[in-house]
C-alpha cells in the first residue's frame, strides 16, 4: 500500500474530530457535576516557593513550585497529574456561586490560568486537609500570584485543554507540503519496504559514534532501550555542536524531557553563557535549570552556538512557518520519538538540515483518541504510530543502543526479550541487602500471585497487600524511591486513597498509571494488575515500560490466573523466564472428588485398578449455570450462524436474551454471507421469529454507559456485553454463549459468566 499526505490529513481531521468532540463535552458539562465526579477540584493557595537570586538577576530560588491545600473529603488530586489552574473573578470562585455554569462559561470569569501538574502531596496541621505542590505554572501567572499577595484567595483545577492546535499545525503540513520539500519525501512512502533490525553500537561510545555518524549523514534513528544513556548521549552530542557553532533545535513531547536535558553536567558551560534557550519557561524550570534563557515569543528563534529547546506542540507550529524557507535549524534532534505521529516525525525535515530521531519502539505509542476500529479499517495505525513507522519502512542508518545504566543484569535479561539485541548492564550495583522474601537478592523481577475477584479494577484487598509492600520496603530504607504502577486509572485512585489513608503522604512514593511515567527511574516498583482485561495490562509496550523502570527490584502483583492470559509471547516468555519461585497467596482452588463405588486395588507394577466408576462424574455439568441464581443466555450472532436452532436447545426453565444489535447483525448477515450462510441466518431469523411466541424469549438494547472507558462504544461485541451489564444483578446470572474467543475474553474480564457453543452442546 502506497501512503500518500491525503491519507495523513484524513486520520489527523478524524483525529482532531474525535478529542475536540471530547472536550467540548466538557466544556458543556456543568462545572458543578465536574466537581462532584472529581475533574475539577477547589484549593486554596498557599504560597509560590519563588524568590528573585540576590547572586544573580536573571535566576530564582527556592523550587518554583505552587502550594495548594485541599480538603480531604472533597476529594484530592493524583500525583503527576495534569491540569488547568485557574484563578477566577469575584464571587465565581466558590462553588456555591456557579449555580447552573457549564466548565466553559465558568472560564469567562478567569483572571489568570496556566497548565500545572501534581508532583507531591503533604500533611498539614488540620488533618482534614491535604497540601499538594504543583510544577508547570507559568511565569506569568506565579508572579501575579506573588505580587499581588494572593495567599488565601481560591484557585480552581480544572480540565486540561487538548492540543487541538498540534494537529491543526500538522494538518496545515501534511496539506501544504510541496513535493520538493523534504518532509514530502517521507509522508509519501510505501508500505512494501522491506523492514530491517538495528545495528548495535557496540562498546563504541554512543556520543562520540553517533557525533561522527551525523556530521556524514543527514538522518540518523537511534533505538534507546530503558536506561541505555540516551539523554546524557544527546547532552554530549550537542555540547559538541555548540562548540562547532551550530544551531540545534531539540523536540520532545514533554518539558520534563527538555529540562532533564538542560540539566546535564555536559552542558553547563553552555548553560553558563546562556546558550541553552527554551519556549514556555516554567516557574519550577526557572529555579531548576540556572541561566536557562526563556523564549517569550512564539516566533522561530534559531542562533548558531546556541540551542533552542520546545515540545511538539510549538516546533510544529514552526514548522507550518517554514514550509516554503530553507530549514532554519543545522541540526534537530528530537527525543521521545516514539510518541510522535508520522507526521510529526516529518516535519522535523522541515525544520533542520541534519535529522537525529531517538525513540523507542518497544515502549508506548502516542494516546490515540479515535477507536480501534476506525484505526484498523483505515489503515491509520502507521500513520499514528510514526517512530514504528519510520524504523520499520525507511531505509535510514538504525543504530541500537545496547548498554543499560538502570538494569541489573537480571532485569537487563528479562527485558532483552522485546529487543533485537541483548542488554549488557553497567549498572555497578551488584546486590541489596534486602530481607523481605519477596525481594531477589541479585536484582530483577519477582512476581506475586494473589487471589483477586473477576472485573474489579479497584479490588481493595488486593488494592491494601499493594500499600503493605510498600510499607514493608519503607521499613527497611525510608529513603528508596518507590513506584506503584498500573494500566487503569480507577486502579490508581484506589491505590492512592489505600495510600494516603496509611501514610498520608510521602514524596519517594509515586502511584500512577503506566503512560504518564515513561522515562522515570526508581529504586523498586510495583506493578499491580488486576484480574480484569488482562491482556491491556499485558500490553507488550506497555509491560517494557512498567517492569523496566526499577534499579533495584521490580515485583508484580497479580492474579493467579495471569499465565492463561492471552498476551504477546515475548510477554508471556518473560513471565516464565522470572527467575523468583512464585509464592501463591491466599489460594482458594476447589477440586471435585470422583465417586468410586467399588474398593480401590494396586497392582504390583504400580498401576490403580478401580472398580465400577459412576460416568455421571464425568459427563458434562452446566458448569455455566448458577442454581442459587435467575439464569439467563445472552446469544452472540455467530452461534445463529452455526446453530440457527440454538434456541431450542436451551432448557425452557432459562430465559434467553437477545441484543437488538444481533438482530441487526443477522438482517445484515442474510444479504451478505455466502449461499449456505445466508440460508442457516434466514433459518435462525426463523427461529427466533417463532420462539417469541413459544417461549420465555425477549430482546435487549445496550446501553453504552455500563461499558469501560476503555471499550469502544460502536462495537457490535462490545454492545452485547453491556447488554450483559444491563442485566447482571446480585440475583441474576448472565451467560454470555458465543464463539468468539475475543467476546469470551472480555466477559470474563468483566465478570461475566461465558460459555462457548462447542461446550454448550456437548452431552449432558
Amino acid at each position: 500500500m502506497y501512503y500518500t499526505r491525503e491519507q495523513h490529513r484524513r486520520f489527523l481531521d478524524k483525529e482532531l474530530e474525535a478529542i475536540s468532540e471530547n472536550y467540548i463535552r466538557v466544556l458543556n458539562t456543568k462545572a458543578t457535576a465536574l466537581l462532584t465526579e472529581n475533574e475539577v477540584y477547589v484549593a486554596q493557595f498557599m504560597k509560590v516557593d519563588l524568590e528573585k537570586d540576590t547572586d544573580s538577576k536573571d535566576n530564582f530560588v527556592g523550587s518554583g513550585q505552587v502550594v495548594l491545600k485541599l480538603k480531604k473529603d472533597k476529594g484530592i488530586p493524583r500525583k503527576n497529574e495534569y491540569f488547568t489552574a485557574i484563578l477566577l473573578d469575584g464571587d465565581k470562585c466558590l462553588p456555591r456561586n456557579w449555580g447552573g455554569l457549564s466548565w466553559a462559561e465558568l472560564r469567562r470569569y478567569q483572571i489568570e490560568f496556566s497548565e500545572v501538574h501534581c508532583v507531591w502531596q503533604g500533611k498539614t496541621d488540620d488533618n482534614g486537609f491535604l497540601l499538594c505542590g504543583f510544577n508547570g505554572m507559568s511565569m506569568d501567572m506565579a508572579k501575579y500570584l506573588k505580587e499581588n499577595q494572593l495567599a488565601g484567595c481560591v484557585i480552581v483545577l480544572g480540565p486540561q485543554a487538548p492540543p487541538m492546535e498540534y494537529y491543526q499545525n500538522l494538518i496545515s503540513i501534511v496539506s501544504n507540503s510541496p513535493s520538493e520539500v523534504s518532509a514530502s519525501q517521507i509522508l509519501d512512502f510505501d508500505d512494501e519496504v522491506s523492514t530491517h533490525l538495528p545495528v548495535p553500537i557496540g562498546d563504541v561510545e554512543p556520543s562520540e559514534f553517533i557525533g561522527e555518524k551525523i556530521r556524514e549523514i543527514n538522518e540518523i534513528i537511534v533505538q534507546g532501550p530503558p536506561g541505555t544513556g540516551k539523554t546524557y548521549m544527546m547532552a554530549s552530542i550537542i555540547s559538541q555542536l555548540l562548540d562547532a557553532q551550530k544551531s540545534v533545535l531539540v523536540t520532545a513531547l514533554t518539558n520534563r524531557a527538555l529540562i532533564e536535558l538542560a540539566c546535564k553536567d555536559k552542558l553547563d558551560t553552555h548553560r553558563d553563557h546562556k546558550d541553552i534557550m527554551k519556549t514556555n519557561v516554567s516557574s519550577d524550570e526557572m529555579c531548576l535549570c540556572k541561566n536557562i534563557v526563556s523564549l517569550e515569543s512564539k516566533d522561530i528563534v534559531s542562533v548558531k552556538g546556541k540551542l533552542t529547546l520546545t515540545t511538539f506542540y510549538t516546533a510544529s507550529s514552526w514548522a507550518k512557518d517554514s514550509i516554503n524557507v530553507n530549514p532554519p535549524f543545522d541540526y534537530v534532534i528530537m527525543d521521545e520519538a516514539s510518541q510522535a505521529l508520522f507526521a510529526m516525525i516529518a516535519s522535523c525535515k522541515i525544520l533542520g538540515e541534519k535529522v537525529v530521531w531517538i525513540g523507542d519502539q518497544n515502549q508506548l505509542p502516542p494516546i490515540i483518541s479515535l477507536n480501534e476500529d476506525t484505526m484498523i479499517r483505515n489503515d491509520y495505525n502507521m500513520l499514528a504510530n510514526g517512530f514504528n513507522t519510520l524504523c520499520d519502512k525507511f531505509n535510514f542508518p538504525y543504530y541500537l543502543l545496547t548498554k543499560t545504566y538502570r538494569l541489573l543484569p537480571n532485569s537487563a535479561a528479562l527485558t532483552s526479550i522485546f529487543y533485537s539485541e541483548p542488554l549488557i548492564s553497567v549498572n555497578n550495583e551488584s546486590h541489596y541487602e534486602s530481607k523481605l522474601p519477596y525481594i531477589n537478592k541479585k536484582g530483577g523481577t519477582s512476581i506475586r500471585l494473589l487471589s483477586m475477584p473477576i472485573g474489579e479494577k479497584a479490588d481493595l484487598k488486593s488494592g491494601q497487600y499493594v500499600i503493605d509492600l510498600v510499607s514493608e520496603i519503607l521499613a527497611e530504607n525510608k529513603k528508596v524511591s518507590i513506584a506503584v504502577l498500573a494500566k487503569f486509572r480507577s486502579s490508581v485512585r484506589m491505590l492512592q486513597n489505600c495510600f494516603i489513608s496509611k501514610f498520608g503522604a510521602k514524596d519517594n512514593v509515586l502511584i500512577d498509571t503506566v503512560e504518564r511515567i515513561q522515562g522515570m527511574t526508581c529504586d523498586y516498583c510495583i506493578y499491580y494488575i488486576p484480574n480484569v482485561l488482562t491482556q491491556m495490562s499485558l500490553n507488550k509496550s506497555l509491560f517494557n515500560v512498567a517492569t523496566s523502570r526499577a534499579t533495584c527490584n521490580t515485583i508484580i502483583i497479580a492474579d493467579h490466573s495471569i499465565y492463561q492470559a492471552v498476551c504477546d509471547k515475548r510477554v508471556k516468555s518473560y513471565l516464565e523466564m522470572l527467575s523468583l519461585p512464585i509464592e501463591t497467596l491466599s489460594a482458594s482452588v476447589q477440586c471435585e472428588d470422583l465417586t468410586i463405588n467399588d474398593k480401590q486395588t494396586t497392582k504390583a507394577d504400580g498401576l490403580k485398578v478401580v472398580g465400577h466408576i459412576d460416568l455421571s462424574k464425568f459427563q458434562r455439568k452446566k458448569v455455566e449455570i448458577k442454581p442459587d441464581k435467575t439464569n439467563i443466555y445472552i446469544i452472540d450472532t455467530n452461534v445463529f450462524v452455526d446453530c440457527p436452532d440454538i434456541i431450542s436447545k436451551v432448557d425452557k426453565q432459562y430465559q434467553v436474551v437477545l441484543s437488538a444489535k444481533v438482530i441487526d447483525e443477522l438482517d445484515k448477515l442474510k444479504i451478505t454471507l455466502k449461499p449456505a450462510g445466508q440460508k442457516a441466518v434466514q433459518e435462525a431469523i426463523r427461529n427466533i421469529n417463532s420462539c417469541y411466541d413459544q417461549r420465555n424469549l425477549k430482546m435487549e438494547l445496550a446501553d453504552i454507559t455500563l461499558l469501560p472507558r476503555d471499550f469502544n462504544p460502536k462495537s457490535p461485541d462490545n454492545q452485547i456485553l453491556s447488554v450483559g451489564l444491563k442485566i447482571k444483578t446480585d440475583m441474576t446470572n448472565p451467560i454470555i454463549l458465543t464463539s468468539d474467543n475475543g467476546l469470551q475474553l472480555k466477559s470474563k474480564g468483566l465478570g461475566l459468566t461465558t460459555i462457548s457453543l462447542k461446550e454448550f452442546l456437548r452431552k449432558p
